[in-house]
C-alpha cells in the first residue's frame, strides 16, 4: 500500500508543472501556450459552476466575470510556479481574495426570486459538473504522468536508435585505383543489427560485414562496440585472424550473454590475393570475370562473442581485374515466399552473372528490387559489393 501511494505521489509530482522540475523550468513559455490555455479553460468551467450556484443573485458581466477571472488566475498561478516562483505567493493571495469575494457578494447583493425546486436542481447539477470535471482532470493527469511519459521515453529511444543507425551504418561508397566498394543496409526496425565498414590502414584495405543478433538499442550498442574494436585493432596493425581473435575476447565483457555477432571480411594488401575470413557468417560470393562463374567462399567458424577464447583462421583467394565480391547478411538470402522457398544464394549468383558490368550502386538496386518481389522483409538486409578495377 505504501509503495502504491508513493508511486502515485511521485507520478503526480512529476506531472504537475513546477519550478522544482528541471523539465518544466527549462521549457520556454512560448512552448507552454497549449498547457496554459488548457488550464485556463479547465478552471474557467468552475466559474460557470459558481455562477449557477449564485442563481438567486444578479450575475456579473452576463456570467463571464467568474470564468474569466478564475481561468486567468489559474493560468497565472501555473506560469508563476514554473518561471517566477517569487510571484507565486502574490497570485495565491489574489486567488484567495477572489474566493472570499465569491462567498461575500451573494450575501451583500439583492436576492432574486427563484423557485426552490429550480434552485436545488441547479445546485445539484452544478456540483455534479464540478466533481466530474475535477475527476476527469485528475484521471487525465494520471494517464499523462504514466502513459505520456512512457510514450515520450519510447519516442526518445526511437529517435536515438535512428541516430545510432545513421551514424554507425551509413551508405558506403569508396574507390581508389584498384578497388571500388559500395554497400548499404536496410534495417527492419528503427535500430537494426547489421554493420558494414571499410577501413584503410598502412596500404591495405579491409572491408567487412557483420550481423548482430537481435535488434533495438542493445544491438546498436554492440554494433558500436564491434565497430570500435575492429578499428582500434587495425590501429595496432593486427592481421585479420588476430583481429577476429582480439574482438572475440573483448565482446563477451561488454554484451548480454545471449548476444553474438557473425562477420565476413575481405582484406586487400596490394598483392594478387585477397585474404578472407568468416565467423559464423554466410559465404562470400566471388564472381570471376574471366571464367564468368561464381565461387562461394565459406568457412566453418564460431560467431564472435559466442564462446570465449575461440580460435580463427583465414584463407586467401586469387583475384583478377573486373572480379566482383559480394558480401551479404541472411536477411536477404533467407527471405521466403508463399511456398516457404528461400531467396537463396543461387539467385544472387545468377544476378551477378547478368549485371556484373553495371555500376555497383545499380547492381545493389537490381538485387534489392528482386528480393521484395520474392518475399516480405523479416530481418535487416545488407549488401556490400567490392569490384577489382585494375
Amino acid at each position: 500500500m505504501n509503495n502504491l501511494l508513493h508511486k502515485w505521489l511521485e507520478g503526480l509530482r512529476t506531472a504537475y508543472p513546477s519550478a522544482s522540475s528541471s523539465y518544466w523550468r527549462t521549457m520556454p513559455l512560448g512552448r507552454m501556450k497549449k498547457l496554459l490555455a488548457s488550464v485556463f479553460f479547465t478552471v474557467s468551467s468552475f466559474g460557470f459552476v459558481l455562477d449557477l450556484l449564485l442563481l438567486h443573485h444578479p450575475h456579473l458581466g452576463r456570467g463571464l466575470v467568474w470564468p474569466l477571472l478564475l481561468g486567468a488566475l489559474a493560468a497565472g498561478t501555473v506560469a508563476a510556479r514554473i518561471k517566477r516562483t517569487h510571484l507565486y505567493p502574490l497570485v495565491q493571495l489574489i486567488l484567495l481574495v477572489v474566493g472570499c469575494l465569491a462567498f461575500i457578494l451573494p450575501y451583500t447583493s439583492a436576492r432574486l426570486p427563484v423557485p426552490e425546486a429550480l434552485k436545488q436542481r441547479v445546485a445539484f447539477d452544478a456540483i455534479a459538473i464540478l466533481l466530474c470535471t475535477l475527476l476527469s482532470y485528475r484521471l487525465l493527469q494520471s494517464f499523462l504522468s504514466f502513459e505520456g511519459l512512457a510514450s515520450v521515453r519510447m519516442q526518445t529511444e526511437l529517435t536515438l536508435a535512428r541516430g545510432i543507425q545513421a551514424t554507425l551504418v551509413p551508405t558506403v561508397y569508396f574507390q581508389n585505383s584498384t578497388l571500388e566498394i559500395y554497400g548499404k543496409s536496410i534495417p527492419s526496425t528503427e535500430m537494426g543489427g547489421d554493420l558494414i565498414d571499410v577501413i584503410q590502414s598502412d596500404g591495405s584495405l579491409l572491408a567487412y560485414i557483420a550481423d548482430i543478433s537481435g535488434h533495438g538499442l542493445a544491438a546498436g550498442q554492440l554494433m558500436g562496440m564491434l565497430k570500435t574494436a575492429m578499428r582500434v585493432s587495425l590501429q595496432f596493425r593486427q592481421h585479420p585472424v588476430a583481429l577476429l581473435e582480439s574482438t572475440d575476447r573483448v565482446l563477451p565483457a561488454v554484451k548480454e550473454s545471449d548476444m553474438y555477432a557473425t562477420l565476413a571480411l575481405l582484406n586487400f594488401d596490394g598483392s594478387a590475393e585477397a585474404e578472407y575470413a568468416l565467423a559464423g557468417h554466410i559465404p562470400i560470393l566471388h564472381y570471376r570475370d574471366r571464367s564468368r562463374d561464381t565461387v562461394r567462399l565459406s568457412m566453418e567458424q564460431f560467431p564472435l562473442g559466442l564462446i570465449p577464447g575461440g580460435c580463427f583462421t583465414s584463407q586467401r583467394v586469387t583475384y583478377l581485374s573486373r572480379d566482383l565480391f559480394l558480401m551479404l547478411t541472411d536477411g536477404i538470402s533467407e527471405v521466403s515466399n508463399e511456398r516457404d522457398e528461400e531467396f537463396g544464394l543461387a539467385r544472387l549468383e545468377e544476378l551477378l552473372t547478368q549485371c556484373e558490368a553495371h555500376p555497383l550502386p545499380q547492381i545493389w538496386e537490381l538485387i534489392m528490387e528482386e528480393v521484395p518481389q520474392h518475399g516480405v522483409q523479416q530481418d535487416d538486409q545488407t549488401l556490400l559489393l567490392v569490384r577489382v578495377r585494375h
